[in-house]
């Protein structure tokens, strides 16, 4: 009994060494909230909204929000995380056709973070997502700051309106709309924009964001040439596999009955 015992944990920690990428991580809360205090910003002007910077080339740098954030016409300003203020007009805003989004572009010689852009079919319903944007000030928190509520997708919108199709339960606040939707991998898959409200207009605990790929799919991406990542990182680890050796061990077969190749699992995430 103790030489089976011996011989499935040897088999199996052959397995977990031969095929480490398809162990599937996931990034600390901590680090999540890192990258998107990095990658979110604040916009002000005649209405205050969030946006997360998606694109830079040449010190212009794009900014993905909300249209209904930029609607009115006028000058806005863009805060990035170092505090910095920049400006934007108007005739630097574009609208998305028949969906809430909208991009507006900066210049800087500063160079700022950019967020990965993740694949919006992985937020399914029990995954984990984290809602980025600057509320507006309340009692307590008198200077917009941008906090990173995490929460989960707890739902699809079959018929979605303007695009919201995605259903989170994380916390949010007016000045959040336009704030990047971050997977557990800190990669972009939504837009957050609004809260569903019942008939008196009372917030009822749920939220909604458009998925990423309604823009990264537009002609507007397109144009902008982006890159979409949609595989998990391969997982950190300081153990070294030693070298195989030819030379049979006591009480153990010389060699293992198998390919080698990697596993399948066909209907789950490995």
């Amino acid at each position: 009994m103790k030489l089976d015992i011996k011989i499935a944990t040897a088999i199996l920690g052959v397995a977990i060494a031969l095929s480490p990428a398809q162990i599937a991580v996931s990034l600390t809360p901590q680090a999540v909230s890192n990258i998107a205090k990095k990658v979110t910003v604040l916009i002000t002007g005649t209405k205050l909204g969030s946006g997360v910077i998606i694109h830079e080339q040449n010190n212009t740098y794009t900014v993905l929000t909300n249209w209904h954030v930029v609607d009115a016409s006028g000058t806005y300003a863009i805060q990035t995380h170092d505090q910095s203020s920049h400006q934007v007009t108007s005739n630097l805003i574009t609208r998305l056709p028949g969906v809430d989004l909208a991009i507006l572009q900066f210049t800087s010689r500063q160079k700022y973070p950019v967020v990965t852009l993740g694949n919006s079919d992985t937020a399914t319903e029990g995954t984990t997502v984290y809602v980025s944007g600057a509320p507006t000030p309340v009692q307590g928190i008198e200077t917009r700051t941008v906090l990173v509520p995490d929460g989960r997708i707890v739902g699809t919108n079959t018929n979605p309106q303007e695009g919201y199709a995605l259903i989170y339960n994380n916390i949010t606040y007016p000045g959040m709309s336009g704030g990047p939707v971050l997977d557990d991998n800190g990669r972009l898959v939504g837009i957050h924009g609004r809260g569903a409200r019942d008939k008196e207009g009372q917030k009822v605990g749920f939220n909604l964001g458009i998925p990423i790929n309604i823009f990264t799919s537009s002609k507007v991406a397109n144009s902008l040439n982006l890159k979409v990542v949609t595989t998990n990182p391969a997982p950190t680890t300081n153990f070294t596999p030693p070298p195989p050796s030819n030379t049979p061990r006591p009480g153990r077969p010389a060699t293992l009955d198998g390919s080698g190749a990697s596993s399948v699992c066909p209907g789950r995430r490995c």
